[in-house]
């Protein structure tokens, strides 16, 4: 009878102690949960100074808590988002994804996701350069338009986030959760004014590269008038060239024909002296002229004949 009531004292006290580590645990679990949702618990880790310890002691809740451990991720989630810190409430987010979801918690968790992803996105930029562009002040529209990708393909990356596991519908409007419908819808406006503005800068892109081809078009026609200005005047030079070097040659034969004339005319007249003068001597020293004799003489010539001795 004793051994009876000693095993049935400790099979209770075996299900009594299991039963308060259970309670513990959950008890632990919503108790820490409902003090990340106040903010009590995030209150505390701020004030901690070794963020390494920090660390630590969510780890070691993960470890007492797995089976709750989506409701942890989930709230420390939501705490770093109300403090503005959406990079590490997008961490917990995504740990929240590594569990086994609960029916109807999950699109929240997705929705929240998203929200904390697109809260990253640089959307200052794009308004500060898309407003310059308005205003015609100098502004980079090429790295704005990379800018502009950018962000579509996040925004698209985002909305896929929602249209998992039907959150939200991906062709319609017919997802699980009226929010994620409502968020797609304002990721599909966004991404549709974006591509307005993307196309309304590449359009003026495209009008600046139509002008500086035109501009460079004209400068080319110009070098070319240039170029075939300045090769007709080589032409001509080149021309005036050829024409004097062959009127040269016409002008050396000229003087050369003019010398060979006056040559042969100064041995003409040369000769003509030496003819003349030889011609003077011979006459000068003629036998017929030394007497003074004419054959063909008068009566006079022949008396003077007959006194003539030979």
């Amino acid at each position: 009878m004793k051994k009876v009531k000693f095993g049935f004292l400790g099979t209770a006290l075996f299900i009594a102690v299991f039963a308060a580590i259970v309670m513990c645990r959950v008890g632990g679990n919503h108790i820490f949960a409902k003090m990340v949702n106040s903010g009590d618990y995030y209150i505390l880790m701020e004030s901690m100074e070794d963020e390494e310890r920090y660390v630590q002691m969510e780890e070691d809740v993960l470890e007492v808590l797995p089976y709750d451990a989506y409701i942890m991720n989930y709230n420390l989630g939501n705490a770093h988002y109300k403090d503005g810190d959406y990079s590490k409430a997008q961490i917990y987010y995504e740990k929240c994804l590594e569990y086994e979801l609960p029916e109807g918690e999950e699109c929240s968790v997705r929705i929240n996701l998203t929200m904390t992803k697109i809260q990253q996105i640089d959307f200052n930029t794009i308004d500060a350069g898309y407003e310059a562009f308005k205003n015609d002040e100098e502004v980079d529209l090429e790295a704005l338009i990379k800018k502009i990708d950018e962000v579509i393909d996040q925004l698209k990356a985002d909305r896929v986030i929602l249209t998992e596991k039907n959150c939200a519908g991906a062709e319609d409007d017919n997802g699980h959760s009226k929010e994620a419908e409502s968020l797609k819808k304002d990721i599909d406006n966004k991404i549709e004014e974006l591509e307005k503005m993307k196309e309304e800068i590449q359009q003026k892109i495209d009008e600046q590269k139509q002008d500086q081809q035109q501009d460079q078009d004209q400068q080319n026609q110009d070098q070319q008038n240039q170029d075939q200005s300045q090769d007709d005047q080589n032409q001509q030079y080149q021309n005036q060239n050829q024409d004097q070097s062959q009127s040269e040659p016409d002008e050396v034969d000229d003087e050369t024909e003019e010398e060979i004339k006056e040559k042969m005319e100064e041995k003409q007249s040369g000769a003509r002296e030496e003819r003349e003068e030889t011609k003077k001597e011979a006459e000068e020293g003629s036998y017929w002229d030394e007497y003074d004799y004419d054959y063909y003489g008068d009566e006079s010539s022949d008396s003077e004949s007959e006194e003539r001795i030979w």
